[in-house]
């Protein structure tokens, strides 16, 4: 025996399941696309310093307050003093921010995301 119409569609558990799905997908890029969005800036004001003329003559303690300011108008508040690292060499200023993001996802459950911003800018 054959039934004239043929079952279409999914049942409700296959659809409570999809939004279950696509709640965890949406929470979570919530809460980290922040973090990159921050990453991309503090990468805008590492590079930035490229184009900064005489970072020679200053000392790291100047640098690194000058990168602070200008991640505090980004509203950027993960970097602190002790990411920022400052090697001076004859023709070069190498500046490094290396940190990382600790943000709760769900529960006792957290996302750890590092970064690492690099720019080797002139001495002059």
């Amino acid at each position: 025996m054959q039934l004239k119409n043929k079952q279409k569609g999914m049942t409700g558990v296959s659809i409570m399941a999809l939004l279950v799905l696509i709640a965890f997908v949406a929470i979570t890029l919530l809460k980290i696309m922040p973090i990159y969005f921050d990453s991309f800036k503090v990468g805008d004001v590492v590079s930035g310093m490229k184009e900064e003329r005489g970072l020679g003559d200053k000392t790291n303690n100047e640098i690194t307050t000058m990168i602070l300011r200008r991640l505090d108008v980004n509203m950027v508040s993960d970097v602190t003093k002790e990411h920022i690292y400052i090697e001076k060499t004859k023709n070069d200023v190498l500046i490094e921010v290396d940190y990382e993001v600790r943000k709760p996802m769900f529960g006792n459950l957290d996302v750890i995301i590092s970064f690492k911003k690099s720019v080797e800018a002139p001495a002059i």
